[in-house]
């Protein structure tokens, strides 16, 4: 025969050590919800800001260069094509691409800086993407010259397969 005495405290210590655990586990899964979500961009970086160059460019260069497939190389001024780029005060951005045999590609986002993170370069978050899944680029600003280099992606052959590439961009106010 059992003491029921006994068993009470058992069952107390029981029901508080699962209530404990569901606050332990509560408490993990909030603070790992919003990891990657808590980028901070700002519209001032180190060096420049989206107010020196806000506004609309268009590429005297556009350089892609596949990582995936060397020598795999295309410059889309040089073959005819074209690409611009609106940015707006508010970081908002618009990037068309006009690819001589591929067609017209028009992406946009936001963009801006996050000094104490990424220093001088330009983070982009592409519409449509996660705000953890974002791209960084160097950025240079020289005699109303914009330079923009970084890694991306690019369908080199219009088939949808998109490569990683490194893109390098010239441009010029429109």
């Amino acid at each position: 025969m059992k003491n029921k005495g006994l068993d009470y405290p058992y069952k107390r210590i029981g029901a508080m050590f699962s209530v404990a655990i569901m606050f332990i586990i509560l408490g993990t899964s909030i603070s790992c919800s919003g990891d990657g979500e808590d980028l901070a961009i700002s519209l001032e970086g180190p060096v420049l800001s989206v107010s020196d160059f806000t506004g609309n460019w268009t590429a005297t260069s556009a350089i892609f260069e596949s990582i995936d497939v060397p020598g795999n190389r295309l410059d889309i001024i040089e073959e005819g094509g074209s690409a611009t780029l609106t940015v707006q005060a508010n970081g908002r951005f618009a990037i068309t691409i006009n690819t001589p045999g591929l067609g017209l590609e028009t992406f946009s986002g936001e963009l801006g800086f996050n000094g104490e993170e990424y220093g001088d370069r330009l983070i982009v978050v592409f519409d449509g993407d996660a705000r953890d899944d974002y791209e960084l680029f160097n950025i240079g600003f020289e005699n109303n010259v914009l330079f923009l280099s970084g890694i991306t992606t690019f369908d080199f052959t219009g088939n949808g397969t998109e490569e990683s590439a490194v893109i390098d961009l010239g441009m010029v106010r429109s």
